[in-house]
């Protein structure tokens, strides 16, 4: 999907993508997401996120990445089956770019295309205002279980609404 800056697109991820896409995800758990949590929390959150996994993960839902220029700055994973984004991730130097709000402004599309009516997610501590901007609620704090610690989240939830075009 192209966007209105033509040097912006938005590309269902490949396999070829995982490298970059496990890149960015570490990347952002050691620069942004260790701002709001402790450090045992961010040495175990990374273990996982490795190309082996991320391919993995391609499996059972769905991933895009957003590319500037041609190279990949950001990625999301959602599924339209479970009606949950599981996460967006930009790339530190590309944040606060508006390419965040650009992923998700397409997901939110193509949950609509599909009849979705609900978006769930579980927010990391710092991206909960993003997702606030974005329409979300905060529903409750959990607990996402890692092998000996866990990470403190906020479960969301955003009501869609369709917008009926009207017959001119």
């Amino acid at each position: 999907m192209k966007t209105a800056d033509k040097n912006i697109s938005i590309k269902k991820a490949v396999s070829k993508d995982a490298p970059k896409i496990a890149a960015i995800h570490k990347n952002c758990v050691l620069k942004t997401n260790a701002q709001f949590y402790p450090k045992d929390v961010i040495k175990e959150w990374i273990k996982p996120i490795t190309v082996k996994n991320t391919k993995e993960q391609f499996k059972n839902s769905q991933w895009f990445v957003i590319q500037a220029r041609s190279k990949i700055v950001g990625f999301c994973q959602f599924s339209i089956k479970e009606k949950a984004l599981y996460q967006i991730n930009i790339s530190p130097k590309h944040q606060s770019k508006k390419y965040g709000k650009l992923l998700y402004d397409f997901i939110e599309k193509l949950f609509l295309e599909n009849n979705i009516n609900k978006i769930y997610l579980n927010s990391t501590l710092n991206a909960v205002d993003f997702y606030k901007k974005s329409g979300f609620k905060k529903v409750r704090k959990i607990k996402f279980k890692l092998d000996k610690t866990s990470v403190e989240m906020i479960k969301m939830k955003k009501d869609l609404i369709r917008i009926k075009k009207s017959k001119v």
